[in-house]
């Protein structure tokens, strides 16, 4: 089974021959810095005390493999790229031609709107325009604050139609400090997988987990592959020392992703690296409705993300 390659999404891989010119904006809080990127919409950069709380890229370049990125109206796949809602079939456009998918919405690979800028706190924003393929206007806003206690962040979807499906998705790939993966535990609390295929879409019904999420030595493990939480929080840690992220209800799905020369598709200058994404559906919940949320005219729908370090000094 081959990882998260079309990630990026087919604007990206073009754009990614020439610089990412988009801005980035800085914060500041305390121990805690952060890069939220304009590209997507997403984090490129959060340290504490120095030390790396997710995977980064260089200036100037795209994330690679989604890092970071926001992932809506839908994230993950759409298998063929087409779904039915209220009567009416629509086709999406294919940003996976190897699998036939349309994958991770369309704000991963555009550039986003800064709304506010202050020294620890920034808005951003972007428009989804009405298009014969998705005929529902949406603005998206993503609001990220540094604290004492790390980096919170609030994703708000506002629509205009009278019913809109949507969901939402985060593309975090988790750092304990710098540590190698293969020497981290990853703690993850949930009850089922969803079967995937070739495609990395579902298939058959919910099973019991191949393996113990709750304590999982990561040295060798290859993942690509989705469950469904029991709760929103998520650890990853080498000797006492690394990194948690907490989800707000709503967000009960995680795809986690494991890049690995392996099969082929490292995380640049990591190697082995892992994302843990939390989406409030499953793959293919535009076709399935699994989760799908409606969203109705003037009545936003937020879902919140929470990333701070674990450390024996933090009290």
């Amino acid at each position: 089974m081959f990882g998260d390659s079309a990630h990026p999404g087919g604007d990206t891989e073009r754009a990614s021959k020439s610089a990412n010119t988009s801005p980035v904006v800085p914060l500041a809080l305390g121990d805690y810095r952060a890069e939220i990127s304009t590209w997507g919409g997403g984090l490129k950069a959060l340290t504490w005390r120095g030390a790396p709380l997710i995977e980064t890229y260089p200036d100037g370049e795209f994330p690679p493999l989604s890092a970071g990125v926001v992932l809506a109206p839908w994230p993950n796949r759409v298998a063929d790229g087409t779904f039915a809602f209220n009567g009416q079939r629509f086709r999406l456009p294919i940003n996976e031609p190897e699998r036939n998918n349309a994958i991770h919405g369309f704000v991963s690979d555009r550039q986003w709107q800064i709304l506010k800028q202050l020294p620890a706190h920034t808005v951003l924003a972007v428009e989804i325009p009405e298009t014969e393929f998705w005929p529902w206007p949406l603005t998206i806003t993503a609001t990220y604050q540094l604290g004492e206690d790390g980096l919170h962040a609030t994703f708000t979807a506002t629509g205009s139609a009278p019913q809109t499906p949507y969901a939402f998705g985060l593309h975090t790939y988790l750092n304990a400090q710098g540590a190698p993966l293969d020497e981290c535990v990853l703690e993850v609390h949930v009850d089922k997988q969803l079967p995937l295929d070739d495609r990395n879409l579902p298939r058959g019904e919910l099973t019991d987990p191949k393996l113990n999420l709750a304590q999982l030595p990561m040295r060798g493990v290859l993942l690509d592959d989705c469950f469904h939480a029991t709760d929103g929080a998520v650890r990853l840690t080498s000797a006492g020392s690394g990194v948690e992220m907490h989800c707000s209800a709503g967000l009960d799905w995680l795809q986690i992703f494991t890049p690995d020369p392996t099969w082929g598709e490292p995380y640049p200058g990591r190697g082995r690296s892992v994302a843990v994404e939390p989406m409030s559906a499953p793959p293919n919940a535009l076709v399935t409705g699994t989760c799908l949320d409606i969203l109705r005219a003037s009545e936003p729908l937020s879902h919140q993300v929470h990333i701070f370090a674990v450390s024996p000094s933090i009290k």
